[in-house]
């Protein structure tokens, strides 16, 4: 997320690059991580129900996109018509939206790393 904000902020040229390359590879790369995150938290418990329904409107609301962007960096298109509008991924608030769950995530993913650190110390 941090690098796609910095390459974003920095501009980018819209020439003849392939979507996935620089700044939106980070992005894709960002979105792909993302949408793991969020298939395991709706489908193999990854959050605590507490946690997860604080963000399940978002999680559920970005996940087309959030695949939409995995399938840029593992499927290879029949044709480039195939792929989205790079103005459709930005949307103010769909930026937003993925923030909030990155950042959920990420508080989650420590406090478990906390938590595991205190119980390897009771042993």
């Amino acid at each position: 997320m941090a690098r796609f904000d910095r390459e974003l902020a920095a501009g980018w040229d819209d020439n003849d690059d392939p979507m996935s390359d620089h700044p939106f590879g980070s992005y894709y790369h960002w979105c792909a991580l993302l949408c793991a995150f969020a298939e395991a938290a709706l489908d193999h418990s990854l959050l605590p129900p507490l946690r997860l329904d604080a963000i399940r409107q978002d999680v559920e609301a970005s996940l087309p996109g959030l695949r939409a962007s995995r399938a840029l960096l593992t499927v290879i298109p029949a044709s480039l018509e195939e792929q989205p509008r790079i103005v459709e991924l930005l949307h103010d608030d769909n930026l937003s939206r993925l923030r909030r769950i990155h950042r959920a995530f990420g508080e989650a993913l420590l406090q478990e790393r906390s938590s595991r650190e205190i119980d390897s110390l009771d042993v």
